[in-house]
């Protein structure tokens, strides 16, 4: 979503449009207002002008305020995607250490077979060789 100066795209839409009524309104001549139940009601044309005065302000918070909202809202969901791909990292190095492990564990048992089938000094020293792998190592993690 593009940023230009203090709002967004959608924020200046907004103070656009808003400014836009209020122009209509203030260029549009009224001298009374019919209210319901109540009947005719005269009104002075320069407290229109201060109360569109007055508009300008909350108009500008209003989409200062909702820009920002969205800003946040982006910058949360790219947060969250960022933790999700990290997660999935740490997730597929763990299956990866996961299958290493099982893998030298498979190699020590075919070692450890072989050698109880058919004891032969070849073999022995396999075994002997495999075991000084894992006393450096520290297991088979």
């Amino acid at each position: 979503m593009g940023r230009v100066w203090l709002f967004d795209i959608q924020g200046w839409i907004t103070l656009l449009l808003g400014g836009l009524l209020a122009l209509i309104t203030l260029f549009t001549s009224y001298s009374h207002v019919r209210i319901p139940f109540l009947g005719n009601v005269a009104l002075d044309q320069s407290i229109g002008v201060l109360l569109l005065l007055v508009l300008v302000p909350a108009l500008v918070g209003d989409a200062q305020l909702a820009t920002r909202c969205r800003l946040r809202a982006e910058r949360d969901r790219a947060r969250a995607a960022d933790e999700a791909a990290q997660e999935r990292d740490l997730a597929d190095r763990e299956r990866e250490r996961a299958a290493r492990q099982a893998q030298r564990q498979a190699e020590c048992n075919l070692v450890q077979l072989r050698y109880q089938l058919e004891p032969s000094e070849p073999k022995a020293q396999r075994v002997w060789d495999v075991i000084s792998l894992l006393e450096e190592y520290g297991g088979l993690a």
